[in-house]
């Protein structure tokens, strides 16, 4: 079957990643407005979405007809996307899960576009994971490092947009009754204030001290870096809408040579190098930024920088972008 006749299909319209994700997809014509299907939840109340200069409607997930010849990208989770997931599978069509719904499923193959694609052919399933994005942003920072890589210890500054269009919407509106004299009111799912406040945790910790979204982020890494590559991480909420940034403490396997790393992380795809990057300068970006190298004080092994991206663009939508052309061209 020809590229042509192939169908984009993505479920989950009610996501912050979906309007970048348009624009990218438009951007590079990877598809045209033919080929593009919008699905959500039946009473979900979700105007038609612009493409290509054309209004596509948005069509209704539970009486919708999965095919071989789509290609299906997951924006949404809970039992309605797992579901989704399995009619879509079974049909013979390609999934690409955007949003964890596949998480701890070593079944599904875990691609991230620059690193290991060439997995893609090898998948045991036709079920991908994106990476979420900090592990996305961090296995890009240190990719340049790997021959010598040991341990990544990570402080994740996460956007609020990494906890969803809900607590957008809600920091939003807590910051607009602030500026008006008024008490900002507290979503009781997350158990804080988003506007002007920074947050230890943005969800519920295990018993280990960790979040989900830690132990996610570890696992990803993981994956990507291999099991040899001890990882910890600590994820932050800070009160800004979009942009990430993570502070690394990168050991290696022989003395820090901070000429060598800074050559090989000015040499690394997509990076590039900076002085003191913040995340405002990577919103709308196509590039992980990379500042504040220096060595360590208490490990000559280890070497410390920050690495900033746009969460949502970056490390979501385009890595998504690039995973669906892949498979429309080539399986």
């Amino acid at each position: 079957m020809s590229e042509a006749a192939r169908e984009l299909v993505i479920v989950g319209i009610d996501n912050a990643a979906l309007s970048p994700l348009l624009e990218i997809l438009e951007e590079r014509d990877t598809i045209s407005a033919n080929q593009l299907r919008l699905l959500e939840l039946e009473d979900s109340e979700v105007e038609p979405q612009v493409f290509a200069n054309r209004n596509i409607p948005v069509q209704e997930l539970e009486k919708f007809t999965f095919a071989p010849e789509q290609v299906v990208v997951l924006l949404r989770t809970g039992e309605v996307a797992q579901a989704a997931l399995a009619a879509a599978e079974a049909a013979g069509a390609w999934v690409l899960d955007a949003a964890g719904n596949t998480r701890g499923d070593e079944t599904a193959t875990l691609i991230h576009p620059l690193l290991n694609s060439a997995e893609i052919a090898h998948a045991e399933r036709h079920v991908l994971a994106l990476p979420s994005a900090g592990a996305a942003m961090v296995a890009e920072a240190v990719a340049p490092l790997a021959e010598s890589l040991q341990a990544v210890d990570i402080q994740l500054n996460q956007p609020v947009s990494a906890l969803g269009k809900v607590a957008i919407d809600s920091m939003a509106a807590q910051t607009a009754r602030m500026f008006s004299g008024q008490d900002a009111e507290v979503d009781p799912a997350i158990g804080h204030r988003l506007a002007f406040n920074q947050l230890s945790a943005g969800e519920a910790l295990l018993a280990s001290g960790h979040t989900l979204s830690e132990l996610a982020l570890v696992h990803d890494l993981r994956r990507l870096l291999g099991e040899s590559v001890a990882v910890d991480a600590c994820i932050n909420t800070v009160s800004v809408f979009h942009g990430q940034l993570a502070n690394l403490r990168v050991a290696l396997h022989e003395d820090v040579d901070l000429e060598k790393v800074r050559a090989l992380l000015g040499n690394g795809a997509r990076l590039q190098l900076a002085e003191q990057p913040s995340a405002e300068d990577a919103v709308g970006s196509e590039a992980t930024i990379i500042g504040r190298l220096r060595q360590s004080l208490l490990n000559s092994h280890q070497v410390n920088f920050c690495a900033v991206s746009d969460n949502l663009r970056k490390d979501l939508a385009m890595n998504c972008v690039q995973i669906v052309h892949l498979l429309l061209k080539n399986y």
